[in-house]
């Protein structure tokens, strides 16, 4: 339909950008792409690695960083200033630096160590390429996101809620481990579980459980898990201790075990549900302390909430049989409950290494699972002379679930 209205117009190049994601979010990043490509040109020396410097140190390698973050425009010297000596860490330079380490996703502490030189080192090509990969995630998802909903950032490590356009909650997330990575796709949360027991996943049992079992005879009655034998409505209870776990292997596993709700279980006392194919949601964690490390890549592929009562708040806000004192009743029962949301909320599971936010800076972040490369890689393939598409599906990977 879109061909046959650019050639009864006469207009293809109208009905191509007619194509193209309407997001204000794309539309920015975008504008910052432009931006960055007029350093392309510049030259980009390498700057040395060494001994990390700290305020108040005196470097040569400080004279290049100077020129490196004018450039990209986090360092602004005040109008007719002069530096008297460039390679020395104060002034302007350092109000900076932690700011150029938070937009790229780095402790900032001005410390100019190992990961600070490495990304200052990064070409601006390389940027442009991480800025592509984005912008073709972008090109993958729907027209309109809907009015309300959550979208998770993998590669950023946090969560949002938006309703109408407005942001109502933003909170950091950990999400899965490089070997058991968190999937791109997309759902709808529709209901919620408060005190949930946790089935640790098959894969889970066998590589995580059964060697802490091994090791120590009292780690099911300490976090609280019991043992069946068998699956569904016929599986039996068992005693731990008459299970011989040491001659228990992956061939040899005919055990289920499941968590008992309280402040021990591993999924939290809390979980948004959208079921789906990976076995992947949204959930609480006893391990809060996880939430102030700058890479939170710790699960075994679902997405722990920082928050997540404040976020069930707000998903059920359009309920008005509940609030926060009745869903805390609930959870102070210590029995399992079903909550069913007033109307499925769409969720978006996205992998961006690049943004522009709501401040109209430019973010970088780590490409913790090797994804962008490989996306540029299958983007650049021309098998027939033409550039190849991916879709969504190509990388969502198979995950255990679980916590």
């Amino acid at each position: 339909k879109v061909l046959a209205t650019a050639l009864a117009s006469g207009d293809i190049s109208a009905a191509v950008d007619s194509l193209r994601p309407t997001h204000a979010d794309y539309h920015k990043l975008e504008q910052a792409r432009q931006n960055l490509t007029t350093l392309l040109g510049q030259p980009w020396l390498p700057v040395a690695t060494g001994p990390a410097i700290r305020p108040g140190d005196r470097d040569d390698r400080l004279i290049e960083i100077r020129r490196r973050l004018t450039a990209l425009g986090d360092l602004s010297e005040p109008e007719g200033a002069t530096t008297t000596d460039p390679s020395l860490y104060g002034g302007p330079l350092e109000a900076a630096l932690p700011a150029f380490q938070a937009r790229h996703g780095l402790e900032p502490d001005g410390i100019i160590g190992r990961g600070t030189l490495a990304a200052i080192n990064m070409l601006p090509i390389e940027r442009v390429r991480q800025i592509d990969a984005t912008l073709e995630r972008w090109r993958w998802l729907p027209e309109t996101l809907g009015e309300r909903f959550v979208l998770v950032n993998i590669a950023g490590y946090e969560l949002k809620l938006i309703d109408k356009g407005t942001e109502l909650l933003r909170q950091r997330v950990i999400v899965g481990q490089p070997f058991r990575q968190t999937p791109v796709f997309s759902d709808r949360i529709r209901y919620l579980v408060v005190n949930p027991t946790w089935t640790v996943p098959r894969r889970l049992m066998i590589e995580d459980q059964l060697p802490q079992i091994i090791r120590n005879p009292d780690y099911l009655k300490r976090l609280n898990m019991q043992v069946f034998r068998g699956w569904g409505a016929d599986r039996q209870r068992i005693d731990p201790a008459t299970v011989d776990w040491t001659a228990l292997s992956k061939d040899n596993f005919p055990y289920q075990l499941v968590q008992d709700p309280g402040p021990q279980n591993a999924l939290g006392q809390i979980k948004f549900m959208f079921p789906n194919q990976y076995d992947v949601y949204l959930h609480d964690t006893p391990s809060q302390g996880l939430f102030g490390r700058v890479d939170r890549s710790f699960s075994s592929g679902c997405i722990r909430v920082e928050q997540p009562f404040v976020l069930a708040e707000k998903l059920l806000s359009g309920d008005p049989k509940w609030n926060r004192d009745r869903i805390r009743a609930l959870v102070d029962s210590a029995e399992p409950k079903t909550i069913t949301l007033p109307a499925p909320v769409p969720v978006y599971l996205q992998y961006w290494t690049a943004w522009v936010d709501d401040k109209d800076q430019l973010q970088f972040r780590n490409d913790i699972y090797n994804r962008d490369s490989r996306l540029l890689a299958r983007l650049r393939e021309t098998p027939s002379g033409n550039t190849q598409r991916l879709t969504p599906v190509s990388v969502s990977h198979q995950t255990t679930g679980g916590q």
